[in-house]
């Protein structure tokens, strides 16, 4: 009689109340893993743009302090995407070349003889961001407008322009 008694008074959990835990785990688990996976996602979006962005704003500066390095364009009025600044003593030439094949910039820095020819081969060569969608350079009266579009990771666009002046002025 006993035996029977406390047989009865046995508390547990039945198959069906543990399945239904196990079910409620699995859900709230793949919610947090989405949730998780998502802002993963968001984040990397978010570094990448600003990395590229980032590169837009190193290539301006580029441009921009070499002409305050007192660098002036070779020619007084043109519009290019590319642009060849010569230093004020003329012994050395920056060059800033778009390849849009690449969607790159390149700036290249070559030594000058005495007569201003350029040396047979340059002093240093940097490539720059591999997401310039375009780049423009347009010399006129003593400034050089730089127009450049980045191409963002969700592949829209974004343009930024700047005015440098320099201390030509067209005669």
């Amino acid at each position: 009689m006993m035996m029977h008694k406390w047989l009865k008074n046995e508390k547990g959990l039945t198959l069906v109340e543990v399945t239904g835990v196990l079910v409620l785990t699995a859900i709230i688990l793949g919610f947090l893993i989405y949730l998780l996976n998502y802002s993963n996602t968001s984040l990397q979006q978010v570094s990448s743009r600003e990395k590229t962005l980032q590169q837009s704003r190193d290539i301006v500066t580029q441009v921009v302090k070499t002409v305050r390095n007192g660098y002036a364009p070779a020619t007084l009025v043109s519009s290019s995407s590319s642009l060849r600044l010569l230093s004020a003593e003329n012994d050395e030439a920056v060059d800033y070349r778009y390849n849009s094949s690449e969607k790159s910039l390149t700036v290249t820095y070559t030594p000058r003889d005495a007569n201003g020819n350029d040396a047979a081969s340059p002093s240093s060569t940097y490539t720059f961001s591999d997401k310039i969608e375009d780049i423009l350079f347009n010399v006129k009266d003593g400034r050089i407008e730089i127009t450049l579009t980045m191409i963002l990771p969700n592949h829209t666009s974004k343009k930024t322009t700047t005015v440098v002046y320099t201390t030509q002025r067209q005669s």
